[in-house]
């Protein structure tokens, strides 16, 4: 939020923070900061769920979504709001997505390909990174990340999404309580005829990466439940079935052989505690395939 208080948002405009803890770690006004409202769910609403909850609460004919740790640059904020006044984005650009860079100033390569089932069994086992030419990786580190272009799909990290398209499409699927929203939501866009762009003369940084291992657990966890309804909404329930016996059978033996390689404990434990989870949980994913 500080890094906004340099930036003049058009009238209009307004940020709305969307507080997924039960504990209500935000509390109040933030020095310096634009204005904005805090909203206080009754319970945690995962990233879809936030996110529709906070696009409800504004009409504005673009709504960016942000991770609590993206730092805006002095004048970006106010550089993307004039290329948006100013008609520089195509009107069949539903999603937009900026160039994210490192705390150290290099690029993150992570813009990525939609997934598609057949490869979804060679990345379970790391061929994607062996053989990168035969497997495509989800992430296209070979994309000239300097050049602005029409791409698959952009990071939810920062997302900005015409309001209309996220009308037409009824927002995030909130069934991904975490992890592949944005990719459910870059797909379904792409169907309905909407292009994302990518636009490398916007910058922001994001850090990414600051969980602590209690939650490497669930993160894990929730990315694995998310992949099953992804296949399973887009593949079929049969295909989501499969992706299932490969999580179990394939995945998780290759996570531990890398875990004991590595003579990494924690990361052994971690994996064992999300596969726990999976389990424990699996009725209720097969419920909602």
């Amino acid at each position: 939020m500080r890094s906004l208080s340099k930036s003049n948002l058009p009238k209009g405009a307004s940020i709305v923070v969307v507080d997924n803890s039960l504990q209500s770690e935000i509390t109040g006004d933030i020095s310096g900061a634009p204005p904005f409202t805090i909203l206080h769910p009754e319970k945690n609403l995962g990233f879809g769920g936030g996110c529709n909850h906070g696009a409800s609460q504004s009409g504005a004919p673009f709504i960016l979504f942000l991770n609590p740790d993206i730092v805006f640059p002095e004048g970006c904020l106010d550089k993307l709001i004039s290329i948006i006044e100013s008609g520089d984005i195509p009107d069949h650009a539903g999603i937009i997505g900026a160039q994210l860079l490192n705390p150290d100033g290099t690029i993150q390569k992570n813009i990525a390909r939609f997934p598609s089932f057949k490869h979804l069994f060679p990345r379970m086992l790391g061929l994607d990174r062996v053989f990168p030419k035969t497997f495509k990786p989800h992430y296209m580190k070979d994309l000239d990340y300097s050049q602005t272009q029409v791409v698959e799909q952009v990071p939810g990290a920062f997302f900005l999404v015409r309001r209309n398209a996220f009308k037409q499409l009824g927002g995030f699927d909130e069934r991904f309580f975490l992890y592949f929203e944005d990719v459910d939501f870059s797909y379904r866009a792409h169907l309905a005829g909407w292009q994302t762009l990518y636009r490398a003369d916007v910058s922001v940084q994001h850090t990414g990466g600051g969980t602590t291992q209690s939650i490497k657990r669930r993160r894990l966890y929730y990315s694995l439940r998310s992949r099953v309804l992804y296949v399973s909404k887009h593949f079929g329930r049969r295909k989501a079935y499969l992706i299932i016996l490969g999580i179990l059978f394939l995945e998780f033996p290759i996570r531990i052989i890398r875990s004991l390689f590595r003579i990494s404990f924690q990361d052994l434990k971690n994996n064992f505690q999300a596969l726990g989870l999976f389990l424990t949980n699996l009725p209720e994913i097969k419920k909602k395939t």
